[in-house]
């Protein structure tokens, strides 16, 4: 009982400083986007620079307030997963690669828009880390490609190919190990592999039953 207890309250310290992180981070990204705006009074060389550092690291700290949500979800939680369309699985992706990671654009191609079992929140912003990559690796210069995920319905199961914005050679094992234990505990096992270049990465999960 005592572990349970100890569990419930460290899940909730989790969840807090999760919050509490994520709220004053997203106002400071908002403000720094403002600041880096061609503005009638644009910024000095200087200030522009050290405007960017702030942006950079925001985008971080962002980063790593959403490896501590799916660590939470890893370690405590234990809800079912339940039927969503893929559309707003993929919905809530692009979102969370605009507030976490300031990436605009992804190319997103699928073959249809079937139901898969899963927990939204958790595996969109897995979705969303895959496709950005480790913020720590990211060059300074904004990326002239985009990430791109590609989605195809093969049998019972819907396949995920993650086109990363991660070059190959620094992939991080930190970031691995979490995404694929999350994979895993939606039904699927996590690959990875290189092309032009960059990480791509690679699963499958588990096609829901249509909804009656």
């Amino acid at each position: 009982m005592a572990n349970q207890h100890t569990k419930a309250q460290f899940e909730e310290l989790l969840q807090a400083i999760n919050h509490d992180l994520r709220t004053p981070l997203a106002n400071i990204r908002s403000a720094t986007a403002i600041l880096l705006q061609d503005l009638s009074d644009p910024l000095t060389d200087d200030q522009r620079a050290f405007v960017e550092i702030i942006d950079q690291a925001t985008t971080r700290l962002l980063d790593q307030s959403n490896r501590l949500m799916l660590f939470n979800h890893v370690a405590f939680v234990q809800t079912e997963l339940k039927p969503i369309q893929l559309s707003e699985l993929l919905a809530n992706s692009k979102k969370d690669l605009k507030n976490s990671y300031d990436i605009d654009t992804i190319e997103l191609i699928t073959d249809g828009d079937p139901l898969l079992n899963c927990h939204t929140h958790t595996l969109a912003a897995t979705l969303a880390l895959l496709a950005a990559g480790d913020t720590k690796h990211q060059p300074d210069a904004p990326s002239e490609k985009s990430p791109a995920i590609h989605c195809r319905t093969i049998g019972d199961r819907l396949c995920f190919t993650i086109h990363s914005l991660m070059p190959a050679e620094e992939s991080s094992a930190s970031m691995v190990n979490l995404t694929a234990e999350i994979v895993q505990l939606h039904g699927g096992r996590l690959e990875i592999a290189e092309s032009d270049g960059r990480t791509q990465f690679s699963f499958c999960l588990p096609l829901a039953s249509p909804i009656d």
